[in-house]
């Protein structure tokens, strides 16, 4: 049996103390995309520059979609779990009618929601100044949702580990932000030594990136297929740690 009441009610509450907050949640990642394209386009941006055998502008604006999404997927859990733990309200989950496996679906759903909702906006912005429709919509989605369920569980975890705000921004700036800014959103592979690429392929956001990329622009580093197994693999891992900690309680 599943609660699906209390589940969609968990789903609800997340996605609307998310968006609640929008010029946080949705206007920033916006302002700060068309700032990065502005600002690399007047920079870098020439026609004799190209980047992964694309123009440079047609390479950058993927990666800024795939980055704010990432982003919102970060922030959605672990920013929710540690608001709770910070008004002591975090242990009501025990409470609730929901299993671990509902709590941590809750948390899930609404995080790829949110990755999914951002992207769109972020990708219909950048779309004008020099955007482009996708060749792949449904590997676009697919790639978007896995890497933010991804990205998702990570939060989850990252939120019921942080005892306070200095703790999750440690993650955040540490941890989440290399992984994002070294996984190809500003640059090819080809750009790299062959030693370095092996570092790089060995990040699994670097697949979640060069698909939106390859869904996109039709162009990628990658065999799409191999960073969909991967995206997959690692979710399978952290859905099962995840689940876990919530268990364990």
């Amino acid at each position: 049996m599943v609660n699906w009441r209390g589940l969609a009610q968990m789903y609800a509450r997340e996605m609307t103390r998310g968006f609640k907050i929008w010029g946080i949640t949705l206007a920033a990642p916006t302002i700060r995309a068309l700032l990065f394209a502005s600002v690399f386009g007047l920079a870098i941006d020439r026609p004799n520059v190209t980047m992964g055998g694309l123009g440079f502008m047609d390479f950058l604006l993927p990666g800024l979609v795939a980055f704010a999404a990432l982003e919102r997927a970060f922030q959605s859990s672990a920013f929710s779990i540690v608001y709770d733990k910070t008004e002591g309200i975090f242990t009501d989950l025990a409470m609730l009618p929901l299993t671990p496996g509902e709590i941590m679906v809750g948390y899930a759903a609404a995080s790829v929601s949110a990755s999914l909702i951002v992207g769109t906006v972020v990708w219909a912005a950048l779309l004008p100044i020099g955007g482009m429709l996708p060749q792949a919509p449904v590997l676009l989605v697919f790639f978007v949702a896995a890497g933010a369920l991804m990205i998702g569980l990570f939060s989850q975890v990252t939120g019921l580990w942080a005892r306070k705000w200095d703790y999750l921004e440690s993650v955040q700036t540490f941890i989440f932000m290399p992984f994002v800014f070294l996984s190809g959103v500003f640059f090819s592979l080809d750009a790299l030594s062959p030693g370095v690429q092996a570092y790089a392929r060995a990040n699994p956001v670097f697949y979640v990136v060069d698909g939106i990329r390859f869904a996109i622009t039709g162009r990628a580093d990658a065999d799409p297929w191999v960073g969909a197994v991967v995206c997959l693999g690692v979710v399978v891992v952290l859905w099962a740690i995840v689940y876990r900690l919530f268990v364990a309680g």
